[in-house]
């Protein structure tokens, strides 16, 4: 699938909630990942700002930035809302899996192996 502005604008949306979600389950300190998606973001709005036209090669940034979310333990797979806050409703757990699969879609449709 060819990847144009409209996807990662997308993605930048998906971002941000992705963002948000933490932000409101870590009233503090943010967990190590989170910098990640936040570099993803501002990556995306340079990207924008600057009338960044060539998109296949800015892909490899933002991979990058998602693998390195992904870093053994202390990636975003290692992050359990219900350790850290045991009374969360655990559907709050599905839904922040499916703002990571939200995330995910993007390089699977951009043809990238992203945690390969």
């Amino acid at each position: 699938m060819k990847i144009g502005r409209e996807e990662l604008e997308a993605l930048r949306e998906e971002l941000e909630k992705l963002m948000e979600f933490v932000r409101g389950m870590e009233q503090g300190e943010l967990p190590y990942f989170y910098r990640y998606f936040d570099t993803m973001k501002n990556n995306i709005e340079i990207f924008f700002r600057i009338d960044g036209e060539d998109i296949e090669d800015f892909l490899p940034v933002l991979e990058r930035d998602w693998r390195a979310s992904h870093t053994v333990l202390i990636g975003v797979q290692c992050y359990d809302i219900r350790k850290k806050h045991p009374d969360a409703d655990p559907v709050l757990c599905l839904y922040f899996a499916g703002l990571l699969s939200e995330v995910e879609r993007f390089f699977e449709q951009s043809g990238a192996n992203a945690l390969a």
